[in-house]
């Protein structure tokens, strides 16, 4: 399998353990999903990939959902650009 990045056939799988959390002080108390999966690594270029299991992307989609309904701040400095423009005009 090529690299879907350079195209490069130099690829290794690694063992990994990934913790993932929800950015922003807003989110410090939600908890963090941690995860262990393989990740293909790809040994030219750095790009790489992996896959979480059904249980770790249900409590991941689970957390955002909660997070989108109870959402009244900004996400990410573009949502912030966007309403402070919004605010101006």
């Amino acid at each position: 399998m090529a690299c879907r990045i350079c195209g490069s056939g130099k690829q290794q799988e690694f063992a990994a353990e990934i913790n993932i959390h929800f950015r922003g002080l807003k989110n410090i108390d939600n908890p963090s999903v941690l995860a262990f999966p393989n990740i293909l690594v790809c040994l030219s270029c750095g790009s790489s990939q992996f896959t979480l299991s059904e249980t770790k992307l249900a409590v991941l989609a689970g957390t955002a959902e909660n997070m989108e309904l109870s959402r009244d701040t900004p996400t990410s400095a573009g949502e912030s650009l966007k309403r402070a423009d919004e605010t101006a005009a």
